[in-house]
């Protein structure tokens, strides 16, 4: 049997333990409805506003913007690219801030740069005669030719010329085309061919920016083929990059005793 005086050190252990354990209960709800008032209030102070986007895609302007916003739980920005809008829910003061930055992100952008790209198709040959007018512009690339080739002679099959569009952030454009040029006499005879028909693709053009001197064009995937009415028929089949305005021999092939060369030039118009 307990003694009197253990009974009460024993009930009032017990006492101690419940009144502890009661002050943490009353601490925990007291936690959460602060947590739950704190919250409330946040929410409360939030304000939801549409921006309309004039020039830019909406959803690339979501990942500037976002950080601009307060960081509280419940606080949205949300592209929508149908309606070009831009609907953000946060505190008054960023929404402020949002726009503020919206006003300088939303402008009309530089259009983006053209290339001129110029195909010489041309025809080498030791025979005397097989010669006819060129552009210009075609005399530095005769000249180096007529030093490292052992042809005399450079006939110019036909020249095209192509305008492509290309974004400066390395996306690129495709481009085909075809020909088809009489060749005229002593050449014709010699070859047997009336005409020189052909046709290529480029799989992909696009300009590469350099800070410290002229832009780069990169051209992937250039397939140059001729038609059954050239003898063997030659191709080309290769990819280069060029400066801009620079013109550079992309191939040559032979068929014969001759030689089919491809020069191409590209020029990038702002």
């Amino acid at each position: 049997m307990l003694s009197q005086h253990r009974r009460r050190r024993v009930a009032g252990a017990i006492i101690i333990t419940l009144c502890t354990a009661l002050a943490a209960l009353a601490q925990q709800a007291t936690s959460a409805t602060t947590a739950k008032d704190e919250s409330f209030v946040a929410e409360k102070g939030f304000r939801s506003k549409i921006f309309d986007v004039k020039n830019r895609d909406p959803y690339s302007l979501v990942s500037v913007l976002s950080p601009l916003g307060s960081g509280f739980r419940g606080a949205t920005i949300a592209s929508n690219r149908d309606f070009k809008t831009l609907t953000v829910r946060d505190f008054p003061e960023n929404l402020a801030v949002i726009e503020e930055a919206l006003k300088r992100l939303d402008v009309p952008q530089a259009g983006d740069p053209g290339i001129d790209l110029r195909l010489h198709v041309l025809i080498a040959s030791n025979l005397d005669g097989a010669v006819n007018p060129h552009p210009e512009e075609l005399n530095s690339v005769l000249k180096e030719l007529q030093s490292t080739l052992s042809y005399k002679n450079y006939y110019l099959v036909n020249s095209q010329i192509h305008r492509v569009k290309s974004n400066t952030d390395f996306s690129a454009a495709a481009v085909a085309g075809s020909g088809s040029s009489d060749i005229s006499q002593p050449l014709a005879a010699q070859t047997g061919m009336a005409t020189l028909s052909y046709s290529y693709t480029i799989n992909s053009v696009s300009i590469q920016p350099n800070s410290s001197g002229p832009s780069t064009v990169q051209l992937n995937g250039f397939n140059f083929t001729t038609r059954n009415d050239v003898p063997g028929s030659p191709a080309v089949r290769t990819s280069v990059s060029l400066r801009d305005g620079e013109k550079v021999v992309v191939g040559t092939a032979s068929f014969k005793d001759k030689g089919l060369i491809l020069v191409l030039s590209a020029k990038v118009i702002r």
